[in-house]
Parts: structure tokens; C-alpha cells; sequence
């Protein structure tokens, strides 16, 4: 008997010490970033005027994926973070666009609204947000199963949809920022109260965010020093608040006190966002975060999300082309070589992993394109379009409004009209198409019955297929001609099918990735699989990507 009582504690003893070294062969943090509305060629453009402790630490001593894509469209902010942590697109996880038409309601619904639940940290309605329409599990929920609920979960933005999407359905917090309040927020859908330490920092008599209310944005180098864009000045600029032309210094003071949009809504914390403290903040929450929830001090992963959207801003007001975005990212260079020195000082260098992308890229101006590319481009504007299909349907079936909704081609047609004029749906889809090829703007229609029951795969066919979702996508497709855009004269967007909305970087860094790149292909979706490779743990519900396969450091 005391034989077999030793054996067994042996065979016990070796188990455990088994299933203890394959659970801690892994990184004791995952960090997520995701910079919105980051370029590929950002990277090569910027080189020369980026520290060596940022980016240039990510692609020297991390793995580069140089080709890395969206496998769908559109590509907007929602559907990007979604994809991101998710491994799979819009046709599974149903976040179709930011805003999109609801068939069931009968009105356009934002991503992660959700009146069920209120805010928190807050007296605003800022906070009533849930990732309930995110329809599959994403690697923060795998990985909440995976450790039995001892992994914690945290994301910060100074977007909703870019904290909650990443979060899941079982994050221990995700924050953004009140534009009303300038407070850390976040929903009850996650809690009931902040954390102590978030109270503290809301209700301090001199928080950071006050300060830079009060700062200028102003060029971190020579203006000389800036070759990778145009001159300060431009015609395919925004202006800023109280500005006459769109150049530097930026004084966000006198923004603040020139914006009466913002000052009638009582959101006079937005202008910080389209500044470079907007990325600050994030940077610094995200430390605070580490600091005070003690995540990467066990053998139980934990995962960071933080996502940057001051770029997205940026790009939006300026353009690709502007001193602006390329100072922009010399200022985010700085934010994240600060995160990753955080990183090695409180969890321990190789003892984290990060990965880094965008949830899309950005078309170049149209202006621009038209004035010194000697390219044809225009800016549309969907009204206007909507007229003309409305118009078109009209004289084919009888008066009446047969537009629900239409944003830059994707239009959802009121099938309740359509039923009461017992009408064909797939006729009418038809019909708009042939109204949209009246158009010179556009390059083609595509059917949503065509989607449902056709599989496509190559050009902007396959991803528009990827990004297809029955219940909640258009009716109809109209795809823009390369570098048409829905948008104002000054500044840019992004939402098409064309590789300058699609190519964005994807990096990998820490723990025991080794240095390389790689030209192959791979998409966004491929990162949640390559995580959770890393954790030894089961892929989100809905991914069918594999992981990518990087070279990892050989133990011995």
C-alpha cells in the first residue's frame, strides 16, 4: 500500500510539474495595439524622424508581416477591432460598419450602443455601450475560458467602439474617454463603479487632460526635417478651431474657446482628440492600468488592449500628405516607446507579447490625387446619390421613397415599401444597381442576393463577400472608383475595397519572437490564431484563419 501511495504521488508529482511548465511556457501579458488609420507605408515614409526605442524596436527586434491586409470592406473602425481579436469578418462577428441600417428597427443603430445599460464614471449617456452585437467569441473571452476566469481583461481608447469590441463579453474593464466630463468611463454592462484609482484620477484637482487642454501642438523637429510631406499649408486640409490656415502651432486653448460646436454640445474634451495628447492620455491610462491592476504578475496571461485613435482624427482632418499626420506619428513613435519601457520595468522584458496593426488604412486626398497625381478623383456625396436612385426606381415602379438608407454605395432599401408594392426584392436590388452604373462616379453594383448565394473571392468582390452579412448588409453595393470618396475637400476617409484602405502594418514583439519579416500574405484575421497559438489555448468561434507562422526562440 505504501508502495502504490508513492508511485501515485510520483506520477502526481510529475503531472503537475508537467502541466505546470506547458502553462507557463507562455507570456505572462498580451498587449494590443491597434492604431487607427495607420498606412503601411507609414513605417517607411516616417523612418528617418522615429527614435530607436518605438516603432523602430518593433520592426528591428520584432516580426514584420510587410504584406499584411483586410480581407473584407468596408473598413472602418467598428468591423476593424471586431476582426482584429475576433480572427474572422463581418459575414461571422456582424459588426457590418459603425452605423449601419437595421432592418428590424427600421433606423441606423451605432455598433455598441445598447440603452440596457448606463454609465459609469459619468453623468452622461456616453456610457451606454455593450459588445451584445458582436455575434462570436474574440481571444479576450477565449482567453478568459482558457484560465478559468483568472486572466484579466482591460482595453482603453479614447473610442467606445475601440474599447468595447476588442473587450468581449467578460472583460474585467474597458475605458474610454467622456468628451463632456474629460473622465474615464465606462458601462455597466461591466460594473457598477469605477475602480477607486479611476475615481481618484477623475475627480483630481489637476488631471493631465486639463492641462493639455490648455497646450499647443506644436512640431516636434525642424520643419525641415518633415520631406515625407507637403508643405504646411494646403488646400487639402481641415482648419482648426480658430484657425485661418491649417498650420502650425495648434493652440488648443484658443481652439477650445473659438469652437462653438463643441461649446453648444458641452464637448469641449473632443478637440483633444485630434491632437496628439488624445494618444497621450490613452498611453497614460494604460500604465495606470498595469500599475494598479497587476496584470502580468502571475502564470495566469492577462491581456491589454489599447487602441489609438488620435491618428484616425488626425488623417480625417489633414490627409496622408500633411505635416500633421507625419508628426502625428512622430509623437505616437514616442507614446509607444514610453509603453514598451513601462512594459519592461513592471511585467519584465520577454515576459509580454505585443502585436500591432490598424483597424484600416486611408485613402489619399481627392483634391490632391486631381491637382499633383494627374488622377481622377472626386468627392461625392451620398444625398446627392440617393436622389438619383430614388429617382430611378420611382419611374421604374411608382413613386416613393425606396432608399432606408445610403452611405458611400451602401444602400438598404425599404422592403417595407417594396412588400406593400408586392414587388420583387431581388428586381428592385437589380434596379439599383442599374441606377448606380448611371453614375460615372462608381465602378460597379453589386446585388445582396448575388452575395447570399454566390461565393467570391478575388479583387473587391471577395472582400465585399467577407464583409457580407445577410442579416445586417445592404441591399446593394455600390463600389467607388479607386480613390472617389464620400467626403469633404480637406482631409481624407477610408471605407473602400482598394489596397490603400486595406494594407496596414501587422508586427509582433516580445516574449520569444524572434527578429524577421516576412513579404507573404497574411491577413488581420490571422493575429487572434497567432495569440492564441502562443497561449496554447482554442481560437474565437467564428475564426477560420490559421495562425502565422513566426520563429520563436529555441528554449535551449
Amino acid at each position: 500500500m505504501k508502495k502504490f501511495t508513492l508511485s501515485f504521488l510520483l506520477v502526481a508529482s510529475a503531472i503537475v510539474s508537467a502541466f505546470a511548465q506547458f502553462t507557463e511556457d507562455k507570456p505572462k501579458l498580451v498587449v494590443g495595439i491597434i492604431v487607427d488609420q495607420m498606412k503601411y507605408d507609414y513605417i517607411s515614409r516616417y523612418w528617418d524622424n522615429f527614435g530607436e526605442d518605438g516603432f523602430k524596436k518593433l520592426v528591428d527586434e520584432g516580426y514584420f508581416v510587410r504584406n499584411g491586409q483586410y480581407n473584407y470592406a468596408p473598413t472602418v473602425t467598428g468591423p476593424g477591432h471586431a476582426s482584429v481579436y475576433s480572427g474572422t469578418s463581418p459575414a461571422y462577428h456582424s459588426i457590418v460598419n459603425n452605423h449601419f441600417y437595421d432592418r428590424e428597427k427600421g433606423k441606423s443603430v451605432y455598433c455598441v450602443d445598447d440603452d440596457r445599460y448606463t454609465t459609469v464614471g459619468a453623468d452622461t449617456k456616453n456610457g451606454k455601450k455593450s459588445p451584445y452585437r458582436l455575434a462570436v467569441t474574440n481571444l479576450s473571452d477565449e482567453l478568459k475560458w482558457a484560465s478559468n476566469f483568472r486572466s484579466k481583461v482591460y482595453t482603453v481608447s479614447i473610442k467606445d467602439r475601440s474599447a468595447v469590441l476588442p473587450a468581449g463579453h467578460r472583460a474585467d474593464g474597458a475605458y474610454w474617454l467622456d468628451d463632456k466630463t474629460g473622465n474615464w468611463i465606462s458601462s455597466s454592462f461591466y460594473m457598477e463603479n469605477l475602480p477607486e484609482w479611476i475615481e481618484k484620477m477623475n475627480n483630481a484637482k489637476k488631471r493631465p487632460i486639463d492641462q493639455y487642454l490648455k497646450s499647443t501642438w506644436e512640431l516636434s523637429l525642424p520643419a525641415d526635417r518633415y520631406t515625407a510631406s507637403t508643405e504646411d499649408s494646403t488646400a487639402y486640409e481641415s482648419l482648426f478651431p480658430g484657425k485661418s490656415e491649417p498650420t502650425f502651432p495648434y493652440d488648443i486653448k484658443k481652439g477650445v474657446a473659438a469652437d462653438r460646436v463643441r461649446a453648444k454640445s458641452g464637448r469641449k474634451y473632443d478637440i483633444i482628440k485630434g491632437t496628439p495628447y488624445g494618444n497621450t492620455v490613452v498611453t497614460e491610462m494604460a500604465i495606470n492600468i498595469l500599475d494598479n491592476e497587476g496584470l502580468g504578475q502571475d502564470n495566469f496571461t492577462d491581456l491589454l488592449g489599447v487602441s489609438y485613435s488620435s491618428t484616425d482624427y488626425a488623417g480625417h482632418a489633414y490627409g496622408p500628405q500633411s505635416m500633421e499626420v507625419e508628426d502625428m506619428y512622430i509623437k505616437l513613435d514616442g507614446e509607444i516607446a514610453t509603453l514598451i519601457k513601462s512594459l519592461d520595468e513592471k511585467v519584465g522584458e520577454g515576459n509580454y507579447v505585443i502585436f500591432l496593426t490598424a483597424d484600416h488604412a486611408g485613402a489619399q486626398n481627392a483634391g490632391f490625387m486631381r491637382d499633383r497625381m494627374n488622377f481622377e478623383a472626386v468627392n461625392i456625396k451620398s444625398k446627392e446619390d440617393t436622389k438619383v436612385i430614388d429617382a430611378y426606381l420611382s419611374e421604374k415602379f411608382g413613386e416613393g421613397k425606396y432608399v432606408a438608407s445610403n452611405y458611400s454605395g451602401q444602400l438598404y432599401l425599404d422592403r417595407n415599401l417594396i412588400a406593400e408594392k408586392k414587388l420583387d426584392l431581388e428586381e428592385v436590388q437589380a434596379a439599383t444597381a442599374e441606377a448606380f452604373m448611371t453614375m460615372p462616379q462608381y465602378a460597379a453594383a453589386i446585388l445582396g442576393k448575388d452575395l447570399e448565394r454566390n461565393e467570391y473571392t478575388l479583387g473587391y468582390k471577395g472582400l465585399i463577400y467577407n464583409g457580407f452579412n445577410p442579416r445586417y448588409s445592404p441591399d446593394v453595393y455600390g463600389v467607388l472608383k479607386s480613390h472617389n470618396v464620400d467626403y469633404g475637400k480637406g482631409g481624407t476617409t477610408h471605407f473602400s475595397p482598394y489596397r490603400y484602405d486595406t494594407h496596414v502594418p501587422i508586427m509582433f514583439y516580445g516574449w520569444k519572437i524572434e527578429s524577421g519579416y516576412t513579404h507573404a500574405p497574411h491577413t488581420i484575421t490571422e493575429i487572434a490564431p497567432t495569440i492564441c497559438s502562443f497561449l496554447n489555448m482554442n481560437y474565437p468561434s467564428g475564426c477560420y484563419s490559421d495562425p502565422i507562422i513566426i520563429p520563436l526562440e529555441d528554449e535551449d
